[in-house]
């Protein structure tokens, strides 16, 4: 690809979710934008032929869809670097365990809730990208 056609395929990556994370919903600007691979390219081939764990959105995705705009989305470094080969149901367990790991290795933190500095809120991890239609991004 040339230096124009990858600047414009970034643009469409990043046009999916009007700047923002995909996953966190923070704003970013195009040259800080990552792009994260849904179904990650390390296990892509596995996930694909077996039809494992594949988001119903990616159905339709082959064995040389790995690159595809679908099967891509626009991330900040933080989440992109913490999903890493994480599939999405995976990275959302492994944001939901956080407190609990917290709780069990930081006593600054279990100090800072004993103090009323922090309040933990049960919440389920719903990614920014599944709060919006995902059509109209497309």
């Amino acid at each position: 690809m040339s230096d124009r056609e990858i600047k414009r395929f970034r643009r469409i990556i990043y046009d999916k979710f009007d700047g923002r994370c995909a996953y966190c919903g923070q704003e970013i600007e195009i040259k800080d934008m990552q792009i994260d691979h849904i179904i990650p390219k390390k296990n892509f081939l596995m996930h694909i032929k077996n039809k494992w764990k594949i988001p119903e959105f990616l159905s339709r995705l082959t064995e040389n869809n790995i690159n595809h705009k679908d099967n891509l989305f626009p991330s900040c470094r933080v989440c992109n670097h913490w999903k890493d080969t994480f599939d999405i149901e995976a990275f959302r367990n492994e944001i939901e365990c956080q407190v609990e790991r917290m709780n069990k290795f930081y006593p600054n933190y279990r100090r800072a809730c004993r103090y009323g500095l922090i309040k933990e809120v049960p919440n389920d991890v719903i990614f920014w990208f599944e709060k919006h239609d995902m059509n109209e991004n497309r």
